[in-house]
């Protein structure tokens, strides 16, 4: 994808418009000059900047990233994003869909976990610090790190025959020296469950409870194949995810049904129980009682006290 240089430039771009034949994922070289820049911009895929040669400097949100040969930084989808280069720079840019990971790699564990630490460690301190999604490759690292970046662009610029299935076991290599620097240079061992996580999934159920959530639709959102999010899900919350949205929901209307100008009607189409059928279903398998009787005794209690 090559991205406007200078004024001329979008705001936006759209995997669709770069991904061609229904691949999820691309790698190419780009080449900058000194002091040439891109524009702040968005994107609705995920992006690895691996820096060739040169230098330059990535404005990631409000984070600045001086970037050098062997650096490595993830970019997430809808992240505000704009770099310089200083020197001249070339670097590879690796372009790809969350699904691409649990489809083609491997180890769908081992990635997970790499893109997990990387999105949303920045929901969690480490002695105030959030960690940051940036790897530097150095000594044999690099150098192996370089191979594959240059293998991968090799491929999928020339196509050979079966370069898609060499490019995921060269990912998988890359991943692997990823964990690598990670448990090296941080001291610590990137997450092997979802509990590290757990917080931004409390807070997106939370938020969007009344919308229809799917337990493969946040598998996707957090880079895990649905088998394991489901899983590790019940490990730590100690219940399917299926039932915990639905204690999420009866709470939701609970809380509704203190304004005794909502009718039960209303308050089911606001959390996303379109059937009253269905909310009346969920709602005696949480409290033991329809939704009817439960005001009644709970407003009875109110005029109790």
């Amino acid at each position: 994808m090559k991205l406007e240089l200078g004024n001329e430039h979008k705001d936006f771009y759209e995997y669709k418009d770069y991904l061609p034949d229904g691949m999820k994922f691309i790698a190419y070289r780009e080449t900058l000059a000194r002091g040439q820049y891109c524009n702040p911009h968005k994107h609705d895929f995920l992006e690895l900047v691996y820096i060739i040669s040169g230098n330059a400097v990535h404005h990631v949100d409000d984070i600045t990233y001086h970037m050098t040969k062997g650096d490595l930084l993830l970019i997430d989808t809808n992240q505000s994003h704009s770099f310089t280069s200083e020197t001249g720079t070339t670097h590879a840019n690796m372009i790809l869909l969350p699904d691409f990971l649990s489809e083609n790699l491997h180890s769908q564990h081992t990635a997970m976990d790499v893109f997990a630490y990387f999105l949303y460690s920045r929901e969690f301190a480490n002695n105030g610090t959030p960690h940051i999604p940036l790897i530097r490759f150095r000594g044999n690292d690099l150098i192996a790190a370089d191979n594959i970046v240059s293998a991968i662009c090799d491929e999928i610029m020339e196509e050979p025959s079966h370069f898609r299935e060499v490019v995921s076991s060269y990912l998988n290599i890359l991943f692997y020296l990823i964990i690598r620097n990670i448990e090296n240079n941080n001291n610590e061992h990137i997450m092997h469950d979802i509990r590290d996580i757990v917080p931004g999934i409390i807070d997106y159920i939370e938020r969007n409870c009344n919308e229809p959530i799917t337990l493969n639709d946040m598998a996707r959102r957090y880079f895990y194949s649905p088998s394991y999010f489901s899983r590790a899900f019940k490990k730590n919350f100690g219940t399917t995810f299926s039932m915990y949205l639905q204690n999420v929901r009866i709470q939701k209307v609970i809380q509704l049904m203190q304004d005794p100008t909502l009718s039960i009607e209303e308050i089911s189409e606001r959390i996303g129980y379109h059937d009253k059928r269905e909310l009346y279903r969920a709602f005696k398998n949480v409290t033991g009682t329809t939704p009817s009787n439960y005001r009644k005794t709970k407003m009875s209690w109110t005029k109790m006290q």
